[in-house]
C-alpha cells in the first residue's frame, strides 16, 4: 500500500505530484480508521507500506500513523528529501521504519536550483550522514532533468554519497510538473542515461538507472 501526504517544504519546477504540494489543503482527507479497514481487509496481500509525498516529514503526526503499521507489522518504508533529519533520526531510533529513500535533487553546492526555495543544505548533509550509517536499510535516487541538471551533477552527487549501497539514476516523469512549462521538456535518452550511470559508476559501482520503461 502507498499512503501520500499532502504539503511539501520545497518547489522543485520538475515535480511530477504538484497537486500535493500545492492543492492539499483543497483534497478530501483519508481517515486512518478507512486506512486501517482496508489493511486488515487485505492484510494476505499487503506486507508493506510506502509513505511519500508531498514530504511526510513536515507532519508532526507521522510517528503515530507509522507506529500504527507497525503495530499491525508492516513493514514501512518512507520516501523523504532529508530536509528533517530530526524526524528521521527519531524514526530510526524508535524502529519505526525499515527502508529510507531519500532524494538528492542535485549537487549540494547549489541546491536551491534544485528544491526551489532557500534550502539548509547542512541539514541536507546531516540526513545522508546519518542514512550512511546503515542502521537502517536505504537507497539514494536522483531525478535527471534536461536543462536543468548537467551529466556532471550525477557525478557530483555520487561523490556526496560515496560509500553508499545504493543509488538510482531516475528518469524525470513530465507529467503535473510543479513549473509547467517542465511538462514539455522530453526526459534523457534511456542510452543517454545509461551513459551517465556508466560514469557515475566509477564513483559508486552499484548505481543503477530507474526508467519507467527499463
Amino acid at each position: 500500500m502507498v499512503l501520500f501526504s499532502g504539503g511539501c517544504n520545497f518547489r522543485c519546477p520538475f515535480c511530477h505530484n504538484s497537486s500535493l504540494v500545492l492543492l492539499h489543503q483543497s483534497m478530501s482527507e483519508v481517515p486512518m480508521d478507512y486506512i486501517m479497514q482496508r489493511l486488515a481487509k487485505f492484510r494476505k496481500w499487503i506486507e508493506r507500506v510506502v509513505i511519500t509525498g508531498g514530504e511526510p516529514t513536515v507532519h508532526q503526526g507521522l510517528p503515530q500513523v507509522v507506529e500504527m503499521l507497525k503495530k499491525r507489522g508492516l513493514k514501512v518504508k518512507l520516501d523523504t528529501n532529508g530536509s528533517n533529519p530530526e524526524v528521521i533520526k527519531g524514526l530510526v531510533a524508535g524502529g519505526l521504519v525499515d527502508y529510507i529513500a531519500m532524494d538528492v535533487k542535485g549537487p549540494l553546492d547549489a541546491y536551491q536550483r534544485w528544491c526551489g526555495v532557500s534550502v539548509d543544505e547542512e541539514r541536507i548533509r546531516e540526513s545522508i550522514a546519518f542514512i550512511l550509517e546503515e542502521r537502517v536499510d536505504y537507497e539514494f535516487r536522483m531525478t535527471l532533468v534536461p536543462f536543468l541538471h548537467r551529466e556532471e551533477d550525477a557525478l557530483e552527487v555520487a561523490e556526496e554519497i560515496k560509500g553508499a549501497r545504493r543509488f538510482f539514476l531516475q528518469e524525470f516523469v513530465p507529467r503535473d510538473t510543479l513549473n509547467p512549462k517542465y511538462a514539455h521538456i522530453r526526459p534523457f535518452s534511456i542510452e543517454k542515461m545509461k551513459t551517465m550511470r556508466e560514469k557515475v559508476a566509477a564513483v559508486l559501482e552499484h548505481a543503477q538507472v530507474r526508467s519507467r520503461l527499463h
